[in-house]
């Protein structure tokens, strides 16, 4: 099978696995919101930034630099496995041990205990990671999007079965841990495994490559929780809680639709180092097809969000309405920078990717500390600026690695963009002529109206699209 055809097959299996998840995670999300509270959501989210940070640190990018390697031999996977499962143990360690000073740090002390629980999944982590990037390397998508199904659904069920029995906060927190250690027992168990060795001479190209992919996550890291990080010291729990729910909305798509991509995109273009035309090619072609699947999605969430926010969440989430439609609105800039991070980052230049994410988190960092000074609101203005900001800071730098221009990137995304500005426009108009309805019976009929609006103007100034969409669907049914 070709590589076009192994990767296409690959975003089939995991757009299958997200579909299925997705639509039991969209309800259970949407039932476990009305369940729980603000603060709730302010104290899982502030536990979360904690723990991606650190873990972040213990992966220090030894899995995508197996994934990357040209070559790799027995000997060199165990003393990954090695280095892996120290780093994964004593970063969980230090969180543990840590918890008290970061619960102080915040001012929540519910949060020590949270924090040390949600620690236990370093050794998942631990014991996963060599199984998970052997799977990746060799293109198991299938395999893989069966374990992200099952762990999927065991998250959701958990979730909601703790929401109901009125667990709160931990409704959340052993929902995610169920998830975790189901999707490790199944890649244990269906996957590639080697006994490690803590003998760790020989694995310098391995910490070089990764070294520089994980102090860019890191940064990474760091610049896409830094909302929560400031927000977390100067708001109220609830305001963190309804800022971290607007997020979580806004980028529910976008996070499902990015992790299959990356997690096919990085190896397949690792395939392509030596062929830099073909690997362009491909790159702006997952962008067009990219921003025809998520640009209504995330700006029709923008339109609609008054309605959605009323009718699904209830009036005790009003509060996040606003920084919604602003998140939702930038959600495609973050796309974009996310997709050619993974090119970059596959072209084996970790150091370039980690420099663009250290001017990333300045921008984010300052942007923020100005936006928090008005509450919520402002922190959501700040992520639209500096997601704005940093893409085009960054974009010279990026350019230089895999060759692509802004014009050939603006014409992959200007049909798109053309039809959601339609589509928006249209809803706002929509709305304006239906004051007096409720908005129960408003929300079907803009979503209607989005949707038509989005179609039409797509068939009229950009038909070829279609021709695509054909060609990847005729692909897919050949390799199913």
């Amino acid at each position: 099978m070709s590589l076009e055809r192994q990767t296409i097959t690959g975003v089939t299996w995991g757009v299958v696995a997200k579909l299925v998840t997705q639509l039991v995670a969209w309800a259970v999300t949407l039932l476990v919101i009305r369940l729980l509270t603000p603060a709730d959501y302010g104290l899982m989210a502030l536990s979360a930034v904690v723990l991606s940070i650190f873990a972040g640190i213990a992966e220090l990018g030894l899995g995508a630099s197996l994934v990357q390697a040209r070559n790799l031999s027995h000997h060199d996977i165990a003393r990954v496995a090695g280095a892996l499962l120290l780093l994964n143990l004593g970063c969980g360690a230090v969180v543990c041990l840590g918890a008290p000073l970061l619960a102080r740090a915040f001012g929540h002390p519910r949060l020590e205990l949270l924090i040390q629980v949600s620690s236990a999944q370093f050794v998942l982590i631990a014991v996963a990671a060599i199984p998970e990037a052997l799977a990746y390397r060799s293109m198991r998508f299938q395999w893989l999007a069966a374990a992200d199904i099952v762990s999927g659904l065991t998250t959701s069920v958990m979730t909601l079965g703790l929401a109901l029995a009125n667990a709160g906060v931990w409704a959340l927190v052993l929902g995610n841990l169920s998830g975790y250690t189901v999707r490790t027992v199944m890649l244990v168990l269906g996957g590639a495994n080697v006994r490690p060795t803590f003998r760790l001479e020989g694995i310098g190209r391995f910490l070089r490559f990764g070294g520089a992919m994980s102090g860019a996550r890191f940064a990474w890291q760091l610049t896409y929780q830094a909302d929560l990080l400031i927000a977390g010291r100067a708001l109220s729990q609830e305001a963190v809680g309804a800022y971290s729910v607007a997020v979580q909305l806004a980028n529910l798509p976008l996070q499902k639709v990015m992790g299959i991509v990356n997690q096919v995109a990085f190896p397949a273009m690792a395939r392509l180092q030596e062929e830099l035309p073909r690997m362009r090619q491909r790159l702006l072609a997952a962008i067009r097809l990219l921003a025809v699947g998520t640009v209504p999605i995330l700006w029709g969430i923008s339109a609609v969000a008054p309605e959605f926010v009323g009718v699904v969440l209830g009036d005790q989430w009003s509060s996040v309405t606003l920084p919604l439609q602003l998140i939702a609105i930038a959600a495609p800039i973050r796309m974009l920078a996310t997709l050619l991070a993974t090119a970059v980052s596959a072209m084996g230049r970790a150091d370039v990717e980690l420099v663009n994410t250290l001017v990333s988190l300045a921008v984010f960092v300052a942007a923020f500390l100005v936006g928090v000074r008005w509450d919520v609101h402002g922190v959501a203005v700040a992520y639209v600026i500096a997601a704005s900001s940093s893409l085009l800071l960054n974009f010279r730098r990026t350019a230089r690695v895999i060759g692509v221009s802004a014009r050939e990137i603006g014409a992959a995304g200007r049909s798109t963009v053309m039809a959601g500005v339609v589509m928006f426009a249209s809803t706002v108009g929509a709305r304006s002529l239906l004051p007096e309805v409720s908005d129960g019976l408003r929300l079907p009929v803009l979503v209607a109206v989005g949707a038509a609006a989005y179609v039409s103007t797509m068939a009229l100034v950009d038909r070829a699209i279609w021709a695509d969409v054909r060609k990847v669907v005729a692909v897919l049914r050949e390799s199913s």
